[in-house]
């Protein structure tokens, strides 16, 4: 009891199909749904378990007077061991997300959360306003005013108005976290009519993935990759499980986001000096070659004692550490999506030798490429 309409909802039905394959003797109910459909279990259906997003007091009843084993996959309820939630980590979304920003170094962050009638909680606000401000910087946060229809636009269409000035008024440059690609294309769409340039004057990064809406926009839309086919794989197993008579656990399984899927929404800087932007952009276009900062310096036209001062002044980090941070990041994604042999695999990263690239992984990231590799297909197969 999935809705389709999304790719994050796709994406865990994605999950769920792997797990049905790999188990074998599992018959699949599902129909097409909308996002703001209420979901119900067909009266002729006799089934023995349910898999949704429990989200309505009636697919709630409809459950119970079955008395069948279910799994939420949804963050609107608690976790209970009758309706045990298998979930993306608020708290680690919001952490990457809030950490995406500060680490370009904007001063200002803002935030755009689910509208009040979705009854998601604060976990992820928290969470972002933790890290942005450990880090020095501001957090803006829109306040919806309490009025707002369950309309399309996840509430927005009722506060366009409101949401337009709010980013006019905002402090530039500012990276946008929003919670979901429809909003994210709805501010990116607001900015384009008020001639605010997206990125270089407002970046914006959804909480969700959903490529469709990310073409749809005027800017391609930077997300976090919530790792929603684990999420539909592991609630499998675990409704497998509960057929069988074992008990729910007795915390929620929450599955950490996977990283940044970064597009042009968010390619900026919010760090207040020519140089060091320049120099961060000439490392992000070529951190795949193997590049040396005398080529930066180079490229920026200063002298290697200029660049340090200034990443020491606006960064807090050196050339040198961002470029190895750059590199070790496009390394985790091959790490975690490809089967790309090591040496390959520091090639396209701007290593010269695997050993250094495994040196500075392991230095970087706490494991060595291969435990890297296993622990992320661990999780995402959920074995």
């Amino acid at each position: 009891m999935v809705q389709t309409a999304t790719e994050w909802s796709r994406d865990v039905l994605r999950g769920v199909a792997d797990f049905a394959n790999e188990q074998g003797g599992w018959d699949c109910f599902i129909e097409p749904h909308g996002f703001w459909d209420v979901l119900q279990i067909p009266k002729d259906w006799q089934g023995h378990g349910v898999i949704g997003r429990l989200t309505h007091a009636s697919l709630l009843r409809s459950i119970a007077a079955r008395k069948i084993p279910a799994v939420n996959v949804s963050w609107t309820r608690t976790h209970s061991q009758r309706y045990p939630n298998v979930v993306s980590d608020q708290r680690a979304c919001g952490q990457m997300a809030g950490q995406h920003f500060v680490d370009r170094g904007f001063r200002d962050v803002a935030f755009i959360g689910a509208a009040p009638h979705m009854r998601y909680g604060t976990f992820m606000e928290e969470e972002i306003r933790r890290v942005v401000e450990s880090e020095g910087s501001r957090l803006h946060v829109f306040h919806f005013s309490g009025n707002s229809q369950i309309v399309n636009e996840h509430g927005l269409r009722s506060e366009s108005y409101e949401l337009q000035r709010w980013l006019l008024e905002l402090p530039k440059p500012i990276g946008v976290i929003a919670w979901s690609a429809m909003v994210g294309r709805t501010v990116i769409t607001h900015c384009a009519n008020a001639t605010i340039e997206v990125p270089d004057d407002l970046a914006v990064l959804c909480i969700e993935d959903d490529a469709l809406m990310s073409a749809l926009a005027p800017v391609e839309i930077s997300s976090l990759d919530q790792a929603g086919r684990t999420v539909g794989y592991r609630a499998a197993e675990l409704l497998e499980a509960m057929i069988q008579g074992k008990p729910a656990p007795k915390e929620p399984i929450e599955i950490p986001p996977h990283g940044v899927i970064a597009r042009r929404s968010s390619d900026a800087t919010g760090f207040q000096d020519d140089v060091v932007t320049a120099a961060i952009k000439y490392i992000r276009d070529h951190a795949d070659e193997p590049i040396r900062i005398s080529d930066v310096e180079k490229a920026v036209s200063v002298s290697r004692r200029v660049l340090e001062n200034r990443f020491e002044r606006h960064v807090g980090r050196s050339p040198a550490d961002i470029l190895r941070r750059v590199r070790i990041e496009r390394a985790a994604v091959l790490l975690r999506e490809t089967d790309l042999p090591m040496p390959e695999i520091a090639y396209r990263c701007g290593f010269n030798h695997a050993e250094s690239f495994i040196r500075c992984f392991k230095r970087t990231m706490g494991h060595v490429p291969s435990q890297f590799r296993r622990k992320k297909r661990h999780d995402a197969s959920g074995s």
